[in-house]
């Protein structure tokens, strides 16, 4: 697992170029600073937060110091159960994160969050963030394109694929990413059931996630390519939506993905991760709203005159926080 060490020396000279200039380690590496890190949270912003909705959003944006940290650990244990734990806490923050903030588009701009989740083989996201009642998405972008495939393949609304397949040819003739090119294609290949444009596909999503920009640090932009979660979430997604298909699938040979890891998933037949991280008492409300039971992803439209859905994210911040909430009692 050479991307492992690579991840923690990068890790420690980001760390420790914080301390050199600001007089503290940040991202954290050891719990005692993380320990740190939220008390300060809690104390500077979230110690007096009343009104529930408002109390939501700041947990969820401001409690993110476990994200790289918790990657940190799980290579420096070589351990691929926590590490699974790891993405699954880590990728539901994230989700629920773009969930309640607007975007200004529908609910398939966390398609690349949703793929981390599926690394940790997470699916039930799906019927939370994709569901099955939403319309087919323009096609606009290629989160729209790909999640219209991804729920034909999920969903088995095979009466739907022509007019995906028709909007994901319009969308591949434009000039496009590698990225954006290669997940549609992956997506039609397991469509037509087709391993070899699969496994073809994946090598070059690999070779593309190390080019795309994950960050504007430079240092952790570097971080994020070491591993590619998202990748073996496309990949494990052809499990569960084709069993025969997903076992021709060649994996690919690259620095990014992890064999040790889909190694490690056979063996243990493939667990759906758990949190791995329980926040100090005083902060117990994140605990609950990692908890919570998704909500239901809705769309509305809230300008008439542009006769386009958006991801309705009040509704969103409001149900989870009535979820979390129950679980207070």
């Amino acid at each position: 697992m050479k991307f492992t060490e690579k991840y923690i020396k990068l890790y420690e000279e980001i760390s420790q170029e914080s301390l050199d200039k600001w007089g503290y380690s940040y991202p954290p590496k050891t719990w005692d600073q993380l320990f740190a890190w939220d008390t300060k949270s809690f104390e500077k912003y979230l110690k007096d937060k009343k009104d529930d909705n408002k109390k939501t959003k700041s947990y969820v944006s401001l409690l993110k110091s476990i994200n790289d940290f918790g990657f940190y650990i799980a290579f420096q244990k070589r351990d691929y159960q926590f590490l699974n734990n790891v993405i699954y806490q880590t990728s539901r923050q994230i989700i629920i994160s773009r969930s309640i903030l607007a975007s200004g588009t529908d609910h398939c701009n966390v398609l690349f969050n949703a793929l981390n989740s599926f690394s940790c083989n997470d699916f039930e996201i799906i019927d939370s963030f994709f569901p099955k009642n939403l319309p087919q998405s323009k096609g606009t972008y290629y989160t729209e394109v790909s999640v219209n495939l991804l729920k034909i393949l999920y969903y088995k609304q095979f009466d739907l694929k022509n007019e995906a397949i028709k909007k994901a040819d319009k969308f591949l003739v434009k000039k496009n990413t590698a990225w954006e090119k290669h997940i549609i294609l992956y997506f039609k290949a397991l469509i037509n059931k087709n391993e070899i444009d699969a496994s073809n596909c994946l090598v070059e999503l690999c070779k593309a996630y190390q080019k795309m920009k994950h960050s504007v640090s430079k240092r952790h932009n570097m971080l994020a390519k070491c591993f590619a979660s998202e990748i073996h979430g496309l990949y494990r997604f052809a499990k569960i939506i084709d069993e025969d298909l997903f076992r021709k699938i060649t994996r690919p040979n690259h620095n990014c993905f992890s064999e040790e890891f889909e190694l490690w998933q056979k063996k243990n037949d493939f667990p759906k991760g758990k949190l791995f991280y329980e926040y100090p008492e005083k902060l117990d409300y994140m605990n609950k709203i990692l908890e919570a039971k998704l909500p239901t992803v809705a769309l509305h439209n809230p300008y008439p005159k542009k006769k386009m859905l958006y991801k309705d994210t009040d509704k969103f911040l409001t149900d989870l926080t009535e979820n979390a909430t129950k679980l207070m009692h």
